[in-house]
């Protein structure tokens, strides 16, 4: 018994006219008529007979058809709970702690808006990690920010550039300087985040590159620290732009203009190549292409 049967065998209980059946639903009446009698031969009963010209349904097709409406809508409301508008489930996202504060509440209010069933769980972690836990299917994508990333397994998607800005405090030496190269860094305290975040190997090889060697490098997990001890004046820090905008703005912190390399920064879009993509994360991924509106080297201002 296959549901294209028993929608052939309720559209037929209402019209009682093969004919009429077959133009309804798109068929040929001969195929009809065929799905009928496999749908009698199995169940062992008669559902229609003819009276002269007239088609009627047999009191077993009548006991039936209830039977068959209630399959019909139990089916269509089973697909139901994976249409658009009421899918709910699960999403588990990890995000580099700046986009959590930066990029991602605007993306998450829009996808909340059209998916309100949808639960969200988000994890701030960085980028060695977030690979790791999509491994470990803990989390199902990751949004992070790093070069490029390389790894066979994942599926990887760059969806804008992320400039960085070398600042300090409005009071620190190096706010008076009309232009900053790598080796004005020398000697200065490098405010950081810990290993394992994706733009701190790209910052500590470009001063190793140039030779520079920092006094001493303060670590901080928490954005918001690193950014309130480089204002407090403890030295250097090189941060996203967008993770400093309001303080460039308020004037608590000094953008350098920086005239060493790029940088290279990216926020990317990761999940692993064997993850079954359900309604629920490709809706998060549809919504992340408005990050790609921008190329990747102009950087991306909105959401």
């Amino acid at each position: 018994m296959e549901l294209r049967q028993l929608q052939i065998f309720s559209t037929a209980a209402k019209t009682l006219n093969f004919t009429k059946t077959a133009v309804e639903l798109g068929y040929v009446q001969s195929n009809i008529t065929s799905q009928i009698q496999q749908l009698e031969n199995e169940l062992n009963v008669k559902l229609f007979e003819r009276f002269g010209r007239k088609l009627q349904l047999t009191s077993e097709g009548k006991a039936f058809l209830k039977n068959a409406e209630k399959i019909l809508q139990l089916s269509e409301r089973a697909k139901g709970e994976f249409s658009p508008e009421i899918f709910g489930g699960i999403l588990n996202i990890g995000v580099a702690e700046t986009l959590c504060v930066s990029r991602l509440p605007q993306l998450l209010l829009r996808y909340r808006k059209l998916y309100p069933r949808v639960e969200i769980r988000v994890q701030t972690e960085n980028c060695t990690q977030h690979i790791e836990l999509i491994r470990n299917n803990t989390i199902d994508i990751a949004l992070t920010l790093t070069k490029e990333i390389n790894q066979p397994d994942m599926e990887v998607r760059a969806l804008c550039g992320e400039p960085m800005a070398v600042v300090v405090s409005p009071l620190h030496q190096l706010a008076q300087k009309k232009i900053v190269e790598p080796k004005d860094l020398s000697g200065e305290c490098l405010i950081s985040s810990p290993e394992g975040c994706g733009y701190r190997p790209i910052v500590l090889s470009i001063l190793k590159e140039h030779e520079v060697t920092p006094s001493a490098i303060m670590e901080f997990s928490s954005v918001g620290a690193r950014k309130e001890c480089t204002i407090c004046g403890l030295g250097v820090a090189i941060l996203p732009k967008i993770s400093v905008k309001d303080e460039l703005e308020r004037g608590r912190l000094v953008e350098l203009d920086w005239k060493g390399p790029s940088f290279g920064v990216k926020t990317q879009l990761i999940y692993h190549r064997e993850k079954w993509l359900s309604p629920t994360i490709k809706a998060f991924l549809e919504l992340c292409k408005s990050l790609e509106d921008q190329p990747v080297k102009n950087g991306c201002n909105r959401l």
